[in-house]
């Protein structure tokens, strides 16, 4: 695949929980290379934009292409490898309490692509290692801090070669001294030229990162475009006032 091509298509994508419309038709496409940025308030469908990817939760309507290949969740084989091309971050870590963070990060190699035990180890430790962690890969998570946890389960999407990481809220959870940390390895990611989608609430963050910000509210995306101008010159009057609260609680003016 040459750089730019589209990596990943959505189209009208729907969902309703609890008889409630949380998304309304949402569409987006991720090329290669680049790292789109989320943003907008709370209950405005964003994570479960993400969920709906990578049908986590399965959407009511609407379709998703990897490579301009149609995804089928119906196929649980096409699903499953679908899954292992599309890393998911999530806010609370997702990791094994009873097992090491050598052995969360194997276990997929092991289980999933059929590694062989050493040559898995092998691969987890390079991963491990890649995100700051050569020293702490018998500890369990319960010996981890957040931002160590946080780490441990990037290691674990990056050892399934995805070809697009979905990260939702990968900060969330953080105590503000540990955001830093998982902050400078999704730098180091985009800098290694990972394709990814993401959610925060980090303005300072996704100004620096993103090749563009797309602003959703109410289950639709209102606005979207390069970070310069969705932060300093949106044109919707509702994205201007979402970005001067945010910086405002972040004491960084757009």
């Amino acid at each position: 695949m040459t750089m730019g091509q589209t990596i990943l298509r959505v189209e009208n994508i729907h969902k309703e929980l609890g008889g409630k419309a949380i998304l309304n038709g949402v569409s987006l496409s991720v090329r290669k290379g680049e790292i789109k940025v989320l943003i907008g308030p709370s209950g405005a469908g964003k994570s479960t934009f993400l969920q709906s990817i990578n049908f986590l939760v399965m959407p009511d309507q609407g379709r998703v292409w990897l490579e301009e290949k149609p995804i089928n969740p119906t196929d649980k084989k096409a699903l499953y490898e679908y899954r292992q091309q599309v890393g998911m971050i999530f806010q609370d870590f997702n990791l094994f309490d009873h097992l090491t963070a050598l052995a969360n990060v194997e276990i997929g190699l092991i289980r999933v692509k059929g590694m062989k035990k050493n040559v898995a180890r092998g691969r987890a430790m390079d991963e491990l290692e890649r995100v700051g962690l050569k020293n702490q890969v018998l500890q369990y998570p319960a010996q981890l801090s957040g931002g160590q946890k946080q780490r441990v389960s990037i290691a674990r999407a990056l050892a399934m070669d995805p070809k697009v990481m979905l990260l939702d809220e990968p900060t969330s959870a953080l105590d503000p001294e540990l955001i830093g940390e998982v902050h400078s390895v999704i730098r180091d990611l985009a800098i290694r030229g990972m394709t990814m989608l993401m959610v925060t609430h980090q303005i300072r963050f996704a100004r620096s990162l993103a090749s563009e910000i797309v602003f959703m509210e109410n289950g639709r995306i209102l606005e979207k475009g390069p970070p310069e101008k969705m932060l300093s010159d949106a044109e919707c009057s509702r994205t201007r006032e979402f970005c001067s609260k945010i910086n405002e609680m972040s004491g960084h003016l757009c």
